[in-house]
């Protein structure tokens, strides 16, 4: 959309946008489906067999240059207001393929930081091992983790599993995760030792379609991504 591409970063920079109107940009993308909770209508299935009753398509906000720099810096905003952690220790960036790369390298320019990512393990065939293979961080370098989604705590695990692994010098993750959606199926979330600071929250629950309460509701079911008229009733 040439409006979009046209949004000066600059002009965000001295004020924090609210989730609503983060979610703005998402609905002109075409990017955000929630189930309004009327069991007539559709819900998602997602590529694991499961049903959802929301699905986030961050790809299509963060094709944009522009708004994935706003977004990156609005993160970092958030950072420094809402975490004990000082940003101006991050020596690294990390993030994991493939959608959070290009949104994790915005936070690292955000924050004068290097930039790194994690890749997928081309033998897993599922695509959840992540592997370190590119870089090598110094020794005791403090590392910040940037996702662009985050549903569960696998992701955030796995790349901190495959950098430690898979670097030659010993690193620290800093104690917080930054995220631009973090989608879990219900509010607030224990992550134990780790903080998650998103842009937007949001509960979306997935669950086995046996125990889908729009499936026995007779809702009807569609993958997001090749079905999406049918489940969002947009033209």
């Amino acid at each position: 959309m040439k409006a979009l591409l046209e949004i000066d970063p600059r002009n965000f920079d001295e004020r924090q946008l609210s989730e609503k109107e983060i979610l703005q940009w998402f609905d002109l993308c075409d990017a955000v489906w929630l189930h309004d909770g009327d069991s007539t209508k559709p819900h998602a299935e997602l590529i694991s067999g499961m049903c959802s009753d929301g699905y986030f398509d961050c790809s299509r906000v963060l094709c944009y240059p522009n708004i994935t720099e706003i977004l990156a810096r609005q993160l970092v905003q958030k950072l420094r207001l809402e975490s004990t952690f000082r940003m101006k220790e991050v020596d690294w960036v990390v993030g994991s393929a493939y959608a959070a790369i290009t949104f994790s390298y915005e936070v690292a320019k955000a924050l004068g930081a290097i930039h790194g990512f994690t890749e997928k393990e081309p033998t897993d065939l599922k695509g959840k091992i992540m592997v370190w293979r590119r870089q090598t961080i110094p020794a005791r370098s403090q590392i910040l983790q940037i996702e662009e989604l985050i549903t569960t705590a696998h992701t955030m695990n796995e790349v901190g599993r495959a950098v430690k692994e898979g670097n030659s010098e010993l690193v620290n993750f800093m104690p917080i995760v930054g995220a631009l959606i973090h989608r879990p199926p219900v509010l607030p979330v224990d992550y134990g030792d780790t903080e998650v600071v998103a842009l937007i929250e949001k509960e979306v629950w997935t669950v086995n379609p046996k125990d889908c309460h729009l499936c026995q509701a007779g809702s009807p079911r569609y993958r997001p991504k090749t079905h999406w008229q049918e489940l969002t009733g947009k033209k």
